[in-house]
């Protein structure tokens, strides 16, 4: 042990000298490449003053010093000149009610009823603003919302169009029905270990990923679904569901993990995480990049999905957990 300290000590000390010896060196270097920069010679004035010329050798006055001009940076240029509007506010709260839900229940997980009718109360005013949201959508167009009034790319940006409108509708209701069977089938225990808690996050992420306009953003809201089917899926805690659960956990953070690895890529490539400026920056980039990021996406939607021939974790899983997370499961997770 000693004569390994000691080689170290030597190996460090030997790379201590070798490091101030190149700093020293590039220190003089710098010094020479100073002093052979020619200076400016200050010159006399053209008509021979030697009031003048004095002056001109003196230096100027404090007077005829000019204020320094120092560039101005409006910190506020990429945000919003307005604040959103209510109407606006519409594209966000389908995702806002299920949020604060899950946060109720989780304080009060010790209170069954509480739980159940404040999961029920939160999705039924969600499906209400998601019927106002296609309302809204169908007559006045897409709406966009841009989170804390920062203009994309630099803030992340909820866009809703038709077709969003319509999927957020339909996982609510969705969530709303099965809430209702699972407050018969869902016991005391359940309840305790935040059934309606991991219910609700699962249903902010589906309405999330489907709102979303911010490629980065919609891999966070699948990964608040996901953790949350995690903890519906082995509800119960018997062997079979907790081999299920395993194999659902791990191919699936495999598809997560080359999710994040696109979206990484995919940012390198274009320089933003917005999905209409990648559009715009996708059609002048090279095929051959465009290809390699666009395979990964299909690999994790792919396997996330159960497509054929990555479906193999699906049969092992669904078969598993209680019916109400079977059938949300079957709904919604493998729809997104």
């Amino acid at each position: 042990m000693g004569h390994r300290l000691k080689r170290h000590g030597a190996a460090l000390a030997a790379g201590s000298a070798l490091f101030f010896a190149l700093t020293a060196r590039l220190a003089a270097q710098t010094a020479a490449e100073d002093d052979a920069q020619p200076s400016e010679a200050i010159l006399p004035p053209a008509d021979g003053s030697e009031a003048d010329a004095a002056t001109s050798l003196a230096g100027p006055t404090v007077d005829s010093v000019a204020a320094p001009a120092f560039a101005t940076v409006d910190n506020t240029a990429p945000m919003l000149a307005a604040n959103t509007d209510l109407v606006t506010w519409l594209a966000a709260i389908p995702i806002i009610l299920p949020l604060i839900g899950a946060a109720v229940t989780l304080t009060f997980r010790k209170n069954e009823g509480l739980q159940s009718w404040t999961t029920l109360i939160c999705l039924a005013l969600a499906s209400l603003s998601a019927v106002g949201l296609n309302a809204i959508v169908a007559t006045q167009g897409p709406l966009v919302m841009a989170m804390g009034n920062w203009m994309p790319p630099f803030g992340i940006v909820i866009a809703v169009d038709a077709l969003s409108a319509i999927l957020v509708l339909v996982t609510c209701l969705v969530g709303l029905v099965g809430v209702s069977y699972a407050r018969g089938d869902v016991g005391t225990e359940g309840t305790r270990f935040g059934f309606y808690t991991f219910y609700l996050l699962l249903i902010c992420g589906v309405c999330g990923a489907f709102s979303t306009g911010d490629i980065f953003n919609l891999y966070v809201w699948f990964e608040v679904f996901l953790i949350s089917s995690f903890g519906l899926i082995v509800f119960g805690g018997t062997r079979i569901q907790l081999d299920g659960a395993v194999k659902y956990g791990v191919l699936n953070f495999i598809a997560t993990t080359t999710f994040l690895i696109a979206v990484g890529a995919l940012y390198g490539m274009t320089g933003t995480l917005n999905m209409a400026d990648i559009r715009g920056a996708l059609a002048v980039a090279e095929t051959g990049p465009v290809i390699t990021i666009g395979a990964l996406f299909v690999f994790a939607f792919a396997m996330k999905a159960a497509a054929f021939p990555l479906h193999f974790w699906l049969p092992a899983s669904y078969h598993t957990p209680k019916v109400i997370v079977a059938a949300l499961f079957a709904g919604l997770l493998t729809k997104v």
